[in-house]
C-alpha cells in the first residue's frame, strides 16, 4: 500500500514540474538544419537534393496544423502516404519517396503532432493516439480521388497506424509496413518499452492514475529503445538527438491510449486491402515474430518479405533493394494492375 501513495505522490509531483515541450516549430523545413544530418548515414540514392525536395503545406484538423511534405507527380495513378511512429518524422521518412520516385506515385508525408512541424492548439492536455488515425483518415478523405488509388505505407509504430487507419477508413487500397506489432500484446510491450518495469508496472499504473498522469510529458527515449532505431549507434544517436524527431517529449496519455487502442477491425476481420510485410531480418527493436504473429491473423491478400541486412529503419542493402523491389511488386501488379 506505502508504494501506492508513493506512485501517487512521485505523479503529482512531476505533473507540476512537467509539461508539453515548448519547442518552436518553424513553418518549413528551411529554417532548420537537424534534417541534413540524417543525409551522411543515408545511400546516395535515398538523399535529398535541391532539385528533389518536397513542397511543403498545411492542413487544418480539429485544430492542429498538420505539416505536409508533398512529393508531386503529376497525372499519378496512385498516392502513398508515408506514415511515421514515434521518434520520426514525415521529412525523414521521404528518403523512401526519393527512393522510390520511378514508381510514378504521388508521395505525402505528414508530421504526427508531437513529432516535425506540426503545430499543437496551445490548450490541448495532451495528444490522444486517437488523434493521429483520426488526421489520418481525413488526410485521406481529402487526397482520395476517383482514378487515384490510396496506399498507406507505415514504418516502424507507423506500421500498426496505417493497419488503424485503414480499418478505420475501410476504403483504402493498399497497405504497406515494415512492422506490424499489436501494442495490446504484452510481448510486444515487453520489446518495444525501454525496460520490464516500465512495460509491466510503469504502465498499468499510469493507466490506473491517468486521470493525474495524462498531461505529463516526458522524452520519448525514455520510454523506448531509440538506441535500437538503426543498428548504427552512431545514426540511432542522430534520430534520439532530434528535437523534431527522436529528441520529442511525449506525454503519458499519448502512451496510454496508444497501447490500449482498439482498432476497428481485428485483424480477423481485415479485408480493406491488400497487404504487404516488408520486415527488416535485423530489427532488435521489434523482432520478425511479433508482426508475423499479428500479420499471420489477416485473411486478406497478404505477402511478406524479408528486408535481408536491415535493421529497424531499413537503410541498408541488399535490404533497402528488396523493399524497394518488393513495393513496386506490389503497386504496380495488385495496386494498379
Amino acid at each position: 500500500m506505502k508504494s501506492i501513495y508513493v506512485t501517487i505522490y512521485f505523479a503529482i509531483g512531476f505533473t507540476l514540474l512537467s509539461c508539453a515541450s515548448s519547442l518552436h516549430r518553424p513553418d518549413n523545413y528551411s529554417e532548420i538544419s537537424y534534417w541534413h544530418q540524417y543525409q551522411h548515414f543515408l545511400p546516395d540514392n535515398l538523399r535529398f537534393r535541391r532539385q528533389n525536395l518536397p513542397t511543403e503545406e498545411y492542413l487544418e484538423v480539429r485544430g492542429y496544423q498538420v505539416h505536409l511534405d508533398r512529393y508531386r507527380k503529376k497525372d499519378a495513378k496512385c498516392k502513398i502516404l508515408l506514415i511515421h511512429g514515434g521518434g520520426g518524422n514525415g521529412r525523414i521518412l521521404g528518403t523512401l519517396a526519393i527512393g522510390l520516385e520511378n514508381l510514378g506515385c504521388e508521395w505525402l508525408a505528414p508530421d504526427l503532432p508531437g513529432f516535425g512541424l506540426t503545430k499543437i492548439p496551445p490548450k490541448k492536455g495532451y495528444i490522444p493516439y486517437d488523434d493521429w488515425v483520426i488526421i489520418l483518415n481525413e488526410l485521406i478523405q481529402k487526397e482520395k480521388r476517383p482514378n487515384q488509388k490510396m496506399i498507406l505505407f507505415g514504418l516502424s509504430i507507423g506500421g500498426m497506424l496505417a493497419y488503424h487507419t485503414a480499418a478505420y477508413n475501410g476504403e483504402v487500397d493498399g497497405l504497406i509496413a515494415t512492422t506490424l506489432v499489436d501494442p495490446r500484446d504484452s510481448e510486444v510491450r515487453d520489446a518495444v518499452a525501454s525496460n520490464l518495469f516500465f512495460s509491466r508496472v510503469g504502465m498499468p499504473l499510469n493507466s490506473f492514475f491517468s486521470f493525474v498522469t495524462n498531461g505529463m510529458y516526458f522524452p520519448i527515449k525514455w520510454f523506448s529503445k531509440m538506441e535500437y532505431i538503426t543498428n548504427d549507434p552512431s545514426f540511432s544517436n542522430v534520430f534520439s538527438e532530434d528535437p523534431y524527431a527522436g529528441g520529442s517529449k511525449v506525454s503519458l496519455g499519448f502512451l496510454n491510449t496508444f497501447l490500449n487502442y482498439k482498432p476497428k477491425l481485428e485483424p480477423e476481420l481485415f479485408r480493406v486491402s491488400p497487404v504487404l510485410l516488408a520486415h527488416p531480418s535485423i530489427d532488435p527493436w521489434t523482432p520478425t515474430h511479433l508482426s508475423k504473429r499479428f500479420f499471420d491473423k489477416l485473411p486478406t491478400t497478404k505477402y511478406f518479405v524479408e528486408l535481408t541486412g536491415s535493421g529497424h529503419f531499413p537503410y541498408e542493402e541488399p535490404g533497402v533493394s528488396i523493399l524497394k523491389d518488393s513495393v513496386t511488386k506490389f503497386v504496380l501488379e495488385d495496386i494498379i494492375q
